[in-house]
């Protein structure tokens, strides 16, 4: 009896083992659909929607959310180690939309998507959805760019060295915005981050307190460079690229630890 008792834990062990192997292993696959991915195709051609739509995967809680170009999407999703995926239980807002048949095409290929394919390039990830043929239904991009995110001290502006201590920059993806100090007057902004473009940023709206400064001349190169700003790059985790078009180097940026 004692050695059915242990061959049967044994059992027990085994299976219990497999399954949370098994969870592990769709966990760690599903994990790269983790954020935020803005729809670039329908079956091999481009998207026309006046909203941009996109979808965003919550791996913790297995939902997801986006819109479909006109109208708020909700739903859930599951996934296995096979990179196979079910979207379910999707619900969408009911606002009149322009263009119908785009709306509803991406609706029907969420609904008929059975597999997912996670590749990446130059730092930009990409999704394709494909249904149950292994047919491409949706191409999707996905380009975190949070690295931008914190408090910024400048080195440089158009290539020269800036000497000014007091110059700060922060920027704040989560809230599209950007604040900080020119060298002696505070300036606030918005951000924009154009999905389609690799890597790219915008600071828009900036405004700027009026004091006089000895040093306008780092204030006003300052404005500029961000107003020029298109595109980003990181050169490490602690510096970063501010270019403009044609990738003019306008500004580096060094990160600032705060105590």
């Amino acid at each position: 009896m004692r050695k059915i008792k242990i061959l049967f834990s044994c059992v027990l062990l085994s299976v219990a083992s497999h399954i949370f192997a098994s969870n592990d292993a769709s966990h760690t696959a599903s994990v790269s659909l983790n954020g935020e991915w803005t729809m670039l195709t329908l079956k091999g051609k481009d998207i026309n929607t006046i909203e941009r739509p996109f979808l965003f995967f919550n791996v913790s809680d297995s939902t997801l959310y986006g819109n479909n170009g006109c109208n708020v999407i909700n739903g859930t999703f599951s996934t296995n180690p096979a990179h196979k995926i079910s979207i379910d239980n999707l619900i969408t807002s009911l606002a009149e939309c322009h263009n119908h048949t785009s709306e509803r095409n991406i609706m029907k290929a969420l609904n008929e998507a059975a597999s997912y394919k996670v590749s990446e390039e130059n730092g930009i990830r990409y999704l394709t959805l494909l249904n149950s043929k292994g047919h491409n239904l949706m191409y999707l991009k996905n380009q975190d760019i949070n690295f931008l995110n914190g408090a910024w001290t400048v080195s440089s502006i158009a290539g020269e060295s800036v000497s000014a201590k007091n110059v700060r920059i922060v920027i704040d993806i989560q809230e599209m915005k950007i604040h900080g100090n020119s060298g002696c007057n505070i300036f606030n902004g918005t951000l924009f981050i154009d999905p389609y473009k690799d890597w790219a940023i915008e600071f828009q709206e900036l405004v700027s307190t009026r004091k006089m400064c000895r040093d306008i001349y780092i204030e006003t190169a300052l404005l500029v460079a961000l107003e020029e700003t298109q595109f980003c790059k990181p050169i490490s985790k602690d510096e970063i690229l501010l270019l403009g078009r044609d990738n003019i180097q306008l500004a580096t940026l060094k990160r600032l630890t705060l105590k």
